[in-house]
């Protein structure tokens, strides 16, 4: 007997987004309508609702380190590079006004399982090392990749109403700590 035509994963973990992001909580039936396949289908790669969450995690922190790494690639073989490309994507991609539907459940799901939230760590911890073996000054670094971290954050959660202006305003700003410490190593 043939073994079933495998359902291309990425378009049910758009799903999985959409259905976080429009219901604010993930039931398999819903996931399994919004793909338009069947329940069985989801649940052959992914065991369960908490599976489907952690693809969706992996996937998205993934993607990420992509952009950002292709981003960090006009910065290669100068100090702080990595660093520089974060700040240039979070120029790029800036979040949605309103704060993201699907950003806000996965850090809701990130908070309520220690699982997800190892996963998200060790690539934080791997982020940190990379960018302090490319620090012209590690005390810069830290307080810029902070600051960026932070604002991200605030615009993620909606928490301030950032303009596209104050948000570019603060993006100099932090470069700027990171420049400041190339052109203090030039002397």
């Amino acid at each position: 007997m043939a073994r079933p035509r495998k359902h291309d994963q990425q378009l049910i973990l758009d799903a999985v987004a959409r259905v976080i992001a429009r219901d604010g909580i993930l039931t398999l039936d819903a996931v399994a309508n919004e793909a338009g396949v069947s329940k069985a289908t989801v649940l052959y790669e992914h065991a369960s609702k908490r599976e489907l969450l952690a693809a969706l995690v992996r996937r998205t922190i993934e993607a990420d380190n992509d952009f950002n790494a292709r981003c960090s690639q006009s910065f290669a073989g100068a100090p702080d590079a990595a660093l520089r490309g974060r700040i240039e994507a979070a120029r790029q991609a800036p979040p949605a006004p309103g704060g993201d539907p699907a950003v806000l459940s996965l850090i809701a799901a990130l908070m309520q399982d220690a699982e997800l939230r190892a996963e998200f760590r060790a690539n934080q911890a791997e982020l940190w090392e990379g960018l302090l073996r490319d620090a012209a000054d590690r005390r810069r670094t830290r307080l810029a990749w902070l600051a960026l971290e932070g604002l991200k954050f605030q615009q993620h959660m909606d928490l301030v109403p950032w303009s596209l202006e104050e948000v570019g305003e603060a993006l100099d700003d932090i470069e700027a700590l990171v420049t400041r410490a190339e052109r203090k190593d030039k002397g």
